[in-house]
């Protein structure tokens, strides 16, 4: 519920974010979305190395982060949905995941088991998860 209400407060606006003098990020908001655009693709590696950090080695260990990861992902993207919020992860400008209201996932719905998450690009994100 906590998501849902902080992204109910961004009314409209632009942020871009600078890691180490290098621009990462730009958040827009508008009409109860918000689009976070990596201008970096080193924003995406070192998010999901820190969600790995600490969790132990080895395949039995990684299956249960990602599942983790999988289930605290849907609980947000359902949060949103029913809030009427979508928020979308973009990769230089091109929709990768999109979470909330207007998720329309085809296949994707199988993997994630919600309707609130659409991969838009499987091959950008397996790239840009890699």
């Amino acid at each position: 519920m906590a998501l849902a209400i902080i992204a109910g407060m961004i009314k409209s606006g632009k942020i871009k974010v600078s890691s180490k003098n290098v621009d990462a990020l730009e958040i827009t908001a508008a009409n109860q979305k918000i689009d976070v655009n990596a201008i970096d693709k080193a924003i995406f590696k070192e998010t999901l190395a820190a969600t790995r950090r600490g969790k132990g080695k080895g395949t039995l260990s990684q299956l249960k982060t990602i599942q983790s990861s999988l289930g605290m992902a849907r609980d947000a993207a359902e949060e949103l949905a029913a809030a009427g919020i979508t928020i979308t992860l973009s990769y230089k400008g091109d929709a990768v995941v999109t979470m909330g209201s207007q998720a329309n996932p085809k296949l994707s719905s199988l993997a994630t088991g919600t309707k609130a998450i659409e991969i838009n690009r499987p091959l950008k994100l397996i790239e840009l998860a890699v």
